[in-house]
């Protein structure tokens, strides 16, 4: 199995994103232990800026790998939303594939859930800048953008990354314990 920390960057220019205008402007994945948490591999970050948003979505398409269910397991923080990103920007270049693919039959770790109960269960405000202690909002990458700062967007993104994997780290330490807690407690194991 190959898991990787996944993410992607859209530049939305509404309130709402709309997933069939908003253009995918990054893709970052690295490859993680998702026992430990600890990087194993460098962080990859597919930039349009550099090439164009087809390009990127065409590169990174054989290494999501639809085919080969565990050859990615992506592990992110609201992954619905790049799913739907990339089922909509993939479908724009002929790129056909199902929401069945990523959301049933693709299997994937995503922290949002998480996040939500850390929030005494409310969506309000969960965000990884809350509860990773990330600097920005995804709201900065438009600006950047539009200014051509990538050096801002590439700061951005390695930043959440960092940020995401020390959360993610600390998960996989302690909720295995909290579970032999409850287990024990609840006489499911002895």
């Amino acid at each position: 199995m190959a898991e990787y920390y996944f993410d992607i960057e859209t530049c939305s220019r509404t309130a709402h994103p709309d997933f069939n205008n908003d253009p995918i402007i990054a893709i970052t994945y690295q490859q993680i232990d998702s026992r430990t948490g600890q990087a194993i591999d460098k962080l990859n970050i597919l930039k349009s800026w550099e090439s164009s948003e087809e390009e990127i979505l065409r590169k990174f398409h054989p290494i999501f790998n639809l085919q080969d269910k565990w050859k990615f397991i992506p592990i992110g923080c609201n992954l619905s939303f790049d799913f739907v990103s990339l089922i909509c920007r993939w479908k724009k270049i002929g790129i056909e594939t199902t929401v069945r693919n990523l959301f049933t039959e693709h299997p994937y770790i995503d922290i949002q859930p998480i996040l939500v109960i850390f929030n005494r269960g409310s969506f309000k405000d969960c965000s990884l800048q809350k509860f990773a202690g990330k600097q920005h909002s995804g709201s900065k990458i438009i600006e950047w953008y539009d200014k051509s700062e990538y050096q801002e967007i590439q700061s951005y993104i390695e930043d959440e990354t960092e940020k995401f994997l020390r959360l993610y780290r600390f998960l996989v330490q302690r909720l295995p314990n909290l579970w032999d807690e409850f287990a024990k407690g609840c006489g499911i194991i002895v």
